[in-house]
């Protein structure tokens, strides 16, 4: 029985036995179900809800300002009204708990208000950057209570928001200088040599490829020495990038999560490193990175705005291989100019992929790896002995602290 059923049924009662108490139960009946009816049809009429992120992009480690604003424009006050928005459940949010969502990957920040007639409030949260990848808004769920405390209407709305969550970057350092690119332009210190630019000999270190080997000087000296080259800034590079970290088939979805941000933080660190220096820098990378395509590619090209790509393009890089590194180098040759130098950067043992590397250097592409992770040293060196110009790399004491990404042979 409704509640207007009710109070009518207690006026009559109480006309009939001439019960004023009974009377005034009946009016208040109807009053607190007009009320009821009010906040039901109007509670959420004129309330609007918008949440401002400072930036959509950040780097690991940022904190970025959110607002979150709730207005009410009518006369009607509103005793409580909740909003539960919902977010990917790897957000920080700094002054707010997130709470279970039921949405598989989503959790909820969920805040309270008391709002009078035509009252704005805005609250300030801090979102800590402590995850790199893609933080997604999702829709937000408002619900308003009538004065009595009972939920009376309910509106859930789209709005949709992303947050970029890029690689910490940090200065390279090696023993053979810092990293830049190949080309025309001689530089000071370089990663990459530019087979051109001769610049002399210097004694003959385990692991360098006998091509290397200067032969004149060799029968001149009777000693094995290496040739040197000057490095140089005016060519184009790209870093393939294998985020698989163990042995098991990429499609097992196991990773070490220390070692690919690792791998992301050298990939990074590099890039910024190359476009610094002048290089036409570019990454591909085995990885889904939220589109249709089964792996992350950004061309090569030179210029600040290149660094935001290819950190872009990080940001969105899965923890989990999408194919076989060896198939994202397959696909290098239709992409890549002849002549373009390919840095791979793994963590794994890169002999299960020489083959891959060989037929590079068959189509006119030239090749230098870095190692990571804890065996980088052996794992490069076992390289070098195999034939493949590799160098280690390490992030010392780890990723998230680390000062610089020394590389040595």
């Amino acid at each position: 029985m409704g509640q207007v059923a009710v109070a009518g049924l207690l006026l009559v009662i109480g006309v009939i036995s001439a019960s004023p108490g009974v009377i005034l139960l009946a009016v208040l009946t109807v009053l607190i179900s007009s009320l009821s009816t009010l906040w039901t049809r109007h509670g959420l009429t004129g309330v609007s809800y918008q949440r401002r992120l400072a930036n959509d992009r950040a780097v690991w480690g940022d904190h970025v300002d959110l607002a979150i604003t709730i207005e009410n424009r009518k006369v009607l006050p509103l005793a409580w009204l909740r909003a539960e928005d919902y977010v990917t459940n790897d957000l920080e949010l700094v002054g707010s708990g997130l709470s279970s969502s039921g949405r598989p990957g989503f959790a909820v920040v969920q805040n309270v208000w008391s709002l009078a007639p035509f009252e704005r409030i805005t609250r300030h949260f801090q979102v800590n950057a402590t995850h790199r990848g893609r933080v997604e808004f999702d829709s937000v769920r408002l619900t308003v209570a009538d004065l009595f405390g009972q939920d009376a209407e309910s509106r859930e709305t789209d709005l949709p928001g992303t947050l970029l969550i890029r690689p910490r970057t940090v200065p390279v350092r090696t023993a053979r200088g810092a990293v830049v690119p190949l080309g025309a332009r001689a530089t000071r210190r370089g990663f990459a040599e530019d087979p051109a630019l001769f610049a002399g000999v210097r004694p003959f270190q385990m692991g360098d490829s006998r091509r290397r080997i200067h032969q004149r000087a060799f029968a001149r000296t009777g000693r094995p020495l290496s040739k040197r080259f000057d490095p140089s800034t005016a060519r184009q590079i790209v870093i393939a990038l294998d985020i698989q970290t163990g042995r098991a088939p990429y499609w097992s979805l196991t990773y070490d999560e220390d070692l690919v941000e690792s791998l992301a933080v050298a990939a990074a660190s590099l890039a910024r490193r190359l476009i610094a220096d002048g290089a036409a820098c570019g990454v591909a990378i085995n990885g889904w990175t939220y589109s249709l395509a089964h792996v992350g590619f950004v061309p090569p090209r030179a210029g600040g705005e290149q660094l935001t790509r290819i950190a872009d393009q990080l940001a969105r890089m899965s923890s989990t291989p999408s194919v076989p590194f060896e198939r994202l180098l397959a696909t290098l040759p239709a992409r890549l100019a002849p002549g373009t130098l390919i840095i791979t950067v793994s963590s794994r043992d890169p002999i299960a992929f020489a083959p891959s590397l060989r037929r590079l250097r068959a189509s006119g592409f030239e090749h230098r790896h870095v190692t990571l992770g804890p065996e980088a040293v052996p794992l490069a060196l076992k390289a070098r002995l195999a034939g493949i110009d590799a160098v280690a790399g390490a992030l010392t004491p780890d990723w998230r602290t680390s000062a610089a990404l020394t590389v040595a042979g």
